[in-house]
């Protein structure tokens, strides 16, 4: 048995006619691109601060190429995930910053990294971050944090690299 209770329909909503519910998804859509991208919903400018802080900690983690400095701004349960050579990836963030770090600093200037948006609701948050190398290459990271204990730490990074044709 699964743990959850089987999702109700909400009554009426088999009445609908098809168009309506085949318009729902445009109209979604157009209302999500009225949001700007730095847009922040329900939270006051000194609780934004610590959340963009936790993010721009992960990047002096990066540059700094400690693994122990990347461990240290990830929840105990933090994961890494995303799509590579044409499969998924899952790490825990333990696994990826050993991975990855290895005490050699990143020293390259053509690197920079974009918070293009960041949304603060209560204890959790959501940034989505552009990586630029040089002029031909942009990777996309997403960022879940959550605070607890007055603290913010990523729980997630999620990262969207582009597929190169094989």
């Amino acid at each position: 048995m699964h743990p959850y209770p089987s999702p109700r329909r909400p009554a009426g909503l088999s009445c609908l006619p098809l168009a309506v519910m085949l318009m729902l998804p445009l109209a979604m859509a157009s209302a999500q691109a009225q949001l700007t991208p730095t847009a922040t919903t329900t939270v006051s400018a000194a609780d934004r601060g610590p959340a963009l802080a936790a993010v721009e900690r992960y990047f002096q983690a990066a540059d700094s190429g400690s693994a122990d400095a990347v461990r240290s701004v990830f929840w105990p349960t933090g994961r890494v995930e995303g799509v590579g050579g044409g499969r998924f990836l899952s790490w825990t963030a333990d696994e990826f910053a050993t991975r990855n770090f290895r005490g050699q600093p990143n020293l390259r200037k053509d690197l920079t990294r974009t918070i293009e948006w960041l949304d603060v609701s209560g204890t959790g948050a959501v940034a989505r971050v552009k990586v630029s190398i040089g002029a031909d290459t942009t990777y996309w990271d997403y960022f879940v944090l959550h605070k607890l204990g007055g603290e913010w730490k990523i729980g997630l990074k999620a990262f969207a690299n582009p597929e190169r044709p094989s």
